[in-house]
């Protein structure tokens, strides 16, 4: 029994056309221009890739990740400051009338 072998592909499967609007679209990403997010170098004229884009998107989402994770940090110490304003206000006899004051983190 012999194995068969897939032929190489032969042309391109993503149309010049559409490697110039997906390198467009990917230099417009906000977070593209980390240096963990590996996007195909267009003065080259390297073409765009399936893996060239599955790259830039595994780069692209863990950045994100990073971003949302810093955010969240963030926010929780924001309604902790917050949380820390109105106690102050409360002791101090500043505080004005309590609006159903919830700080949720």
């Amino acid at each position: 029994m012999t194995e068969q072998t897939q032929p190489e592909p032969t042309g391109t499967v993503i149309s010049e056309r559409d490697q110039r609007r997906i390198l467009a679209a990917m230099s417009k990403m906000p977070y593209a221009a980390s240096s963990r997010v590996p996007t195909p170098w267009s003065a080259t004229r390297e073409a765009v890739t399936a893996d060239a884009i599955v790259a830039f998107l595994d780069g692209l989402a863990e950045v994100l990740a990073e971003v949302g994770t810093e955010n969240d940090q963030y926010r929780r110490r924001l309604f902790s400051l917050e949380g820390d304003v109105q106690a102050f206000r409360r002791l101090i006899g500043t505080a004005s009338a309590p609006q159903s004051e919830q700080v949720t983190p």
